[in-house]
């Protein structure tokens, strides 16, 4: 009988998918693991911001605040991609930033180690920036941090970088290479670049070691809010020297399952070429060290909006256009898209769901009710991606729960903000699996409960 019911669902989740908005047609690592024949996964644990494994978990936090912290990182994380793409930063090389994304605590945590012996490291994962450091000592105010602190002087495979190396000068000094980021919540970096083992699980009781992977050794660090991260995990693909993907290789992948349930276990990231590239494709393209999608329309249920496909595009200037991004938790369109989905939420709901201002953000669309007690019967909402590639969004990765009684549209207008690019963020890629291709320009999306992805 379960079965059956289950088949049902299925039938059900697939028949409710829209068929409108139709769109047009090598690294060196060395593995210490059983079945030396495939190709080892290089696997991060990832721990979301509500996960009771998060070092600033707090089980007294309600929904509400949990929501207004969602909202407060969205605005930093907009001023960060204002800035970005209207070229207001400065790079004075390719591993010095004038402005980052934000160090919030409302991020994903990546978990691998360091060294020789290695020493494990919770990192800020942002696939928006290509920075990739850790605190280090001797370290100015790395005493709050409960974790363990990087010591290079303790690994037997550490080695400084220098700004230039000396190859034929037995006299030459090294002048170590530095490295610092400003971030947009006035949180700072700084330090010198070394290298080092990294030590990642491989999926199958495994490890891999990766040798010689250059980083930021952060010496001197200001932070604005409550530690609970060694450093950042720069996933972007710009180029940049610090950058992971850049030394490992530009493939990786990443699957989110609920951002809600505190006990999930199987978030994770892959990298390299153990990536999960698999499901539906639709196209990448890099502008700004951002990763741009190509969006043709949204639908909610068979009810297709009536979106001009040319609003999604990136204009001539190089604004406009939609990110996928990691670092904001809402999603947020251009107004015309927002009105829409606004408009036909409340003609959804009108009649039986109460509306709610909320006076702090006055833009959100809210009401009394349960996400999962009242809204049992909501269809599926469907961004519709170039090349067939749908992402698929039910209703716990569209709305937000905000307090006991009260829930919202987790989506709001990018010009409440200035800015007129839109962000696909990270609760509509709940219950996926997304790959990231470089080589081929390609994001894979497979709907899928991670736990299977983690055996």
């Amino acid at each position: 009988m379960a079965f059956v019911q289950e088949s049902l669902h299925l039938l059900l989740f697939f028949l409710s998918l829209s068929t409108c908005c139709l769109p047009s047609i090598s690294t060196t690592y060395t593995t210490i693991a059983p079945s030396p024949s495939k190709t080892h996964r290089l696997v991060s644990k990832l721990i979301h911001y509500n996960s009771i494994h998060h070092p600033s978990y707090n089980p007294n936090k309600t929904a509400k605040e949990k929501m207004e912290l969602n909202i407060k990182h969205s605005i930093t994380r907009l001023a960060y991609l204002k800035a970005r793409i209207e070229g207001s930063l400065v790079s004075n090389n390719s591993y010095r930033s004038s402005l980052s994304p934000s160090l919030n605590g409302r991020t994903i945590l990546a978990n691998l180690s360091i060294g020789q012996p290695p020493i494990p490291q919770l990192l800020i994962m942002d696939t928006g920036s290509s920075t990739f450091w850790t605190m280090c000592t001797p370290c100015t105010s790395c005493t709050q941090y409960p974790g363990q602190i990087f010591n290079p002087s303790k690994s037997s495979t550490y080695s400084p970088s220098c700004n230039e190396p000396c190859y034929f000068d037995e006299y030459c000094k090294c002048e170590l290479a530095t490295y610092s980021a400003s971030y947009a919540d006035k949180s700072f970096s700084s330090g010198t670049i070394g290298s080092d083992m990294l030590v990642f699980e491989t999926g199958d009781e495994g490890i891999a070691q990766l040798p010689n992977i250059e980083f930021g050794c952060a010496h001197d660090i200001i932070y604005n809010h409550d530690p609970s991260y060694n450093g950042v995990l720069g996933l972007g693909f710009d180029g940049g020297r610090l950058s992971l993907v850049t030394q490992i290789g530009p493939k990786f992948s990443y699957c989110i399952g609920s951002l809600t349930d505190k006990h999930y276990n199987y978030n994770h990231l892959i990298l390299g070429e153990g990536a999960n590239l698999e499901g539906y494709t639709t196209h990448l393209e890099v502008h700004h060290g951002y990763n741009y999608l190509t969006m043709e329309g949204i639908s909610i249920g068979e009810n297709c909006l009536d979106i001009d496909p040319s609003t999604f595009e990136i204009k001539e200037n190089g604004t406009g256009g939609v990110i996928i991004d990691t670092g904001s938790p809402f999603s947020y369109f251009v107004d015309d898209v927002y009105k829409l989905l606004y408009n036909e939420i409340q003609n959804l709901f009108r009649g039986s769901l109460r509306q709610v201002k909320v006076r702090k953000f006055p833009w959100m669309l809210c009401y009394f009710g349960i996400v999962s007690k009242d809204l049992t019967g909501f269809p599926v909402v469907t961004f519709h991606l170039a090349g067939g590639a749908d992402l698929v969004l039910d209703s716990l990765s569209f709305f937000e729960q905000t307090g006991d009684d009260l829930f919202c549209m987790a989506v709001g207008p990018t010009s409440e903000f200035g800015i007129d690019v839109s962000v696909i963020g990270l609760l509509a890629q709940q219950s996926y699996n997304v790959g990231y291709d470089n080589v081929n320009g390609l994001i894979y999306f497979q709907r899928i409960d991670c736990e299977l992805l983690s055996s």
